[in-house]
């Protein structure tokens, strides 16, 4: 039963798009001003437009609330020697390039700076995996 009525819904508005499709222009707009239709036309495509930049500012912000709450590698988690350690195996590890990097030479706070942002990168590059 619920198929039958379906297929009769379906074939009133298929019948009804090709009307709409085969008729003239002139008998669509019949009573209607042109510019008038237009302007409507162009009024609702603009508060479309407006309406999707609302959503992707909002996901946007949300993506920003979400990637400011989650907790990031800081320069007083880790020790310089932690640092070193987890820099010497990311110079061997292909998602980084640290190749040209002379690791042995650099600061206490260098290599925890330098430890933070691959962390940060790595962290980053796991949640685009993620999704």
């Amino acid at each position: 039963m619920n198929t039958k009525s379906s297929n009769e819904f379906d074939n009133f508005i298929d019948t009804f798009v090709s009307e709409l499709i085969e008729a003239p222009d002139d008998q669509i707009l019949e009573g209607l001003n042109p510019e008038t239709v237009q302007a409507k036309g162009l009024d609702l495509l603009k508060a479309a437009k407006a309406q999707a930049s609302r959503s992707r500012l909002a996901a946007a912000k949300a993506g920003y609330a979400a990637l400011k709450a989650k907790p990031s590698a800081t320069l007083q988690d880790v020790s310089a020697e932690e640092a070193r350690l987890f820099l010497e195996n990311a110079s061997n590890d292909s998602r980084f390039t640290l190749a040209a990097r002379n690791l042995g030479e650099l600061s206490d706070n260098e290599a925890i700076a330098l430890y933070t942002q691959l962390k940060s990168l790595e962290d980053s590059t796991r949640d685009g995996d993620d999704k």
